[in-house]
């Protein structure tokens, strides 16, 4: 039952207004994924200052130890030499760690930007294909490819991301049992 109030619109014109949304859309993505991949790299950059505020921060309270100790007889000397041993293992040991934890975090997020990127963009290309489709029949075909293939490529990011996790997981373990 057809409704004689709605305008009626050419498949011709229907598919050009869908394929100038997905284009549009692809647009906006591709401008998401320049800021997010900026966001990561701003995210790096503060950590590393970080670090270097922690390295600062060290050496500075190595000095004032150092001064404050100096003017102290012998045994105060040993005491700041265990001070500064046992300081240096603690920083050297911070420092490994967060060094292997950033690591570890930075390869999880580029393999999850990734897939999710990739997953995005299969999206996009499947609306593309939908938008320029000829029939029911063949957007009936193309989703059940898409969905097919959809399925496969979670599947595999999932594997991926858990080996990934369980092999850091494992590096990690490994690195804390060794003395």
């Amino acid at each position: 039952m057809g409704n004689d109030n709605l305008p009626t619109i050419s498949g011709e014109t229907g598919r050009a207004v869908a394929e100038s949304g997905v284009a549009r859309a692809r647009e906006a993505y591709e401008r998401f994924a320049e800021a997010g991949e900026m966001a990561l790299n701003a995210f790096e950059a503060s950590m590393a200052q970080s670090f270097e505020g922690w390295r600062s921060v060290m050496g500075s309270s190595r000095e004032t130890a150092h001064q404050l100790t100096d003017s102290n007889v012998a045994g105060a000397r040993r005491m700041r030499e265990q001070w500064d041993a046992a300081g240096a293992r603690l920083y050297n040991a911070f420092e490994d760690n967060a060094v292997h934890a950033m690591a570890a975090m930075r390869e999880i997020g580029h393999r999850m930007l990734v897939a999710s990127d990739t997953n995005v963009r299969a999206s996009l290309d499947f609306a593309d294909r939908v938008a320029k489709a000829a029939d029911a029949r063949e957007v009936a075909a193309l989703n059940i490819a898409f969905l097919q293939e959809q399925a496969r490529r979670l599947t595999d990011q999932m594997v991926d991301l858990h080996q990934t996790t369980g092999r850091l997981a494992r590096e990690a373990a490994a690195r804390t049992e060794t003395p």
